[in-house]
């Protein structure tokens, strides 16, 4: 199935061209990702003419072509007005507003007023409609995969409730890429279900409350999760989106596929497999 790619790292917007047919969309959202660590970003950049230049280092650093590939090949959003911090900037890209119009802050779920039945919880306001509702109504099959941070205190404000058919990640900031859970207020919240990698569609399709223990798409995630790089959350979100992406039905051309996938990392904890690691050490050979 051909995919129109769209690659947002911190900071874009897109102009969508109008198209007679209705692409495949897959939409990749890298977390804590900086500009500039995207050759794509940086060989397009203006040239200093200095060959010591910060810019012309940069170039001689920065390895990423696979993620170059996939710039040339679709979309590379290049303006997108971002928060300071995560969960406004995310609930900003799900509703397409501007965070300050949509949620401030990264405040825990138990965060209420119940006098504002519809701003006052965290997370996008409940009466706001979503991306993924809006490609829903277009015929699109909308599906994610990863972090989600842009509200969960109500049905109305989790993956499902905006508008995704299906959704296989954690709610909240960040959680163990082993254990896919996080100690109690390790990200300030007082409730680290919220952190745990949760399941809304593949285990039970009709309990909209998720799997919160012994969740995995591998079996040999009950053995030493150190051990296995299976058990790599990252890993994981790879592996559905393939999924999703391979059980796509793709001879209705009316109901095309619309992918959301937000990776873990680079958020912390700075949690790597040693099988990367020893990439990254045959990298350093010839660099």
């Amino acid at each position: 199935m051909a995919l129109r790619v769209v690659l947002l790292c911190s900071t874009a917007t897109l102009a969508w061209s109008v198209v007679q047919k209705k692409p495949h969309v897959l939409l990749i959202l890298a977390d804590d990702y900086g500009w500039s660590n995207i050759g794509a970003h940086v060989r397009e950049a203006s040239d200093e003419g200095d060959a010591e230049s910060p810019m012309q280092q940069l170039r001689k650093e920065i390895h990423t072509p696979n993620m170059d590939a996939m710039v040339d090949e679709g979309i590379l959003l290049e303006r997108h007005y971002a928060y300071k911090i995560c969960s406004p900037s995310r609930s900003s890209l799900q509703s397409g507003r501007l965070a300050v119009h949509v949620n401030m802050e990264n405040v825990g779920v138990t965060v209420t007023n119940p006098a504002d039945p519809v701003n006052g919880y965290a997370g996008i306001p409940r009466n706001m409609t979503g991306l993924a509702q809006k490609l829903h109504s277009a015929g699109y099959k909308t599906h994610m995969v990863g972090k989600w941070d842009a509200g969960m205190a109500t049905p109305e404000h989790t993956p499902l409730g905006r508008g995704y058919d299906s959704w296989v990640g954690y709610f909240q900031h960040a959680n163990d890429y082993w254990r896919k859970s996080m100690p109690l207020q390790a990200t300030g919240e007082i409730d680290n279900c919220l952190n745990k990698f949760t399941d809304l569609f593949m285990h039970n399709a009709t309990y909209r409350g998720g799997v919160k223990d012994g969740i995995s798409l591998s079996p040999k995630c009950l053995k030493d999760p150190e051990s296995d790089i299976e058990c790599y959350e990252e890993h994981l979100f790879k592996t559905r989106a393939i999924e999703v992406i391979k059980e796509h039905d793709t001879s209705n051309s009316d109901s095309p596929l619309f992918l959301f996938y937000a990776f873990h990392l680079l958020h912390t904890p700075l949690q790597v497999p040693q099988a990367y690691l020893r990439k990254i050490d045959e990298m350093a050979a010839w660099m």
